[in-house]
């Protein structure tokens, strides 16, 4: 899944959701500088660049831009760069609860947990009620080895959002490293749609195998289908590693490194995995 804010406003506090409508305004740059998929990423971030340049925006939107740049640089797989520009977004605004939420992904995917870790206590810390800092708080104590804090932490991303079936499925992810009982059955009931990702939740269950698994994420548009697989590839590598073949685990985590979107969740999780075995994507 694509790392985001779950539960909460995409910019931190009124002002900047206010800059933020009327930056849309006042620039025919911020069409194409939008932080999203759907626009080519170097497209956006020369139209991010000339904005941030521009002596006619405020600051608080040359802040919006930084951040938005940033996302760019993450999916171009630049990752100093966009640490940079949020890090520059949050000089204007250090309230800026997303700069500092994506600032921690680029460094969880770094590798540098720590750094991630202090930046998802600044997001929380602004909104406490941000379910998926919570999250990514969770997986950079569970590969910083401290799974009793990973737990804790996903069980809150739960706790805030019942309903994200990735919430849940990372829940039994991190209980059964933490050698504790696993939440999934119960928080199947929270779960409102059975389409994907129900067949990973299935799979984790026991209900079915992985090769059915793969099976289930084939769809005709090739974008989904590509999300689909990136995160069965990865999920079938967490099931087989339970079962101590690493071997089997090593190939499925390449498999999900190698084809996965930058700005998915999984991406950085299969490298984090393939870091711990000793492997290289």
């Amino acid at each position: 899944m694509r790392f985001g804010l779950i539960g909460t406003a995409v910019l931190a506090g009124t002002i900047l959701a206010a800059a933020d409508a009327r930056a849309q305004l006042s620039s025919p740059q911020w069409t194409t500088c939008t932080g999203k998929a759907g626009v080519d990423w170097k497209e956006q971030i020369k139209s991010c660049t000339i904005l941030i340049a521009s002596s006619f925006e405020t600051a608080d939107n040359r802040a919006i831009a930084y951040v938005r740049r940033g996302i760019a640089y993450n999916n171009e797989g630049e990752l100093d760069n966009a640490i940079v520009d949020y890090g520059e977004a949050i000089k204007t605004r250090p309230n800026h609860a997303e700069a500092y939420y994506n600032r921690g992904n680029a460094y969880l995917s770094k590798g540098d947990n720590a750094k991630a870790i202090t930046d998802f206590d600044s997001a929380i810390a602004i909104d406490i009620k941000n379910a998926a800092a919570y999250r990514s708080r969770g997986l950079a104590y569970l590969y910083s080895g401290n799974s009793s804090k990973a737990l804790a932490d996903i069980e809150e991303a739960s706790k805030l959002n019942p309903h994200d079936p990735y919430s849940a499925i990372w829940a039994d992810i991190v209980a059964q490293r933490a050698k504790a009982p696993s939440p999934l059955q119960q928080a199947l009931s929270q779960l409102r749609s059975q389409t994907w990702p129900a067949p990973v939740i299935r799979m984790f269950l026991g209900q079915i195998k992985p090769d059915a698994l793969l099976t289930a994420a084939e769809d005709p548009d090739a974008t989904k289908k590509q999300g689909k697989m990136c995160e069965a590839q990865f999920y079938s590598g967490e099931w087989v590693l339970r079962s101590g073949d690493k071997g089997e685990a090593t190939r499925l985590f390449k498999l999900a490194a190698n084809a996965c979107p930058k700005d998915f969740l999984e991406w950085t999780a299969a490298n984090a995995e393939l870091k711990a075995l000793g492997a290289a994507p």
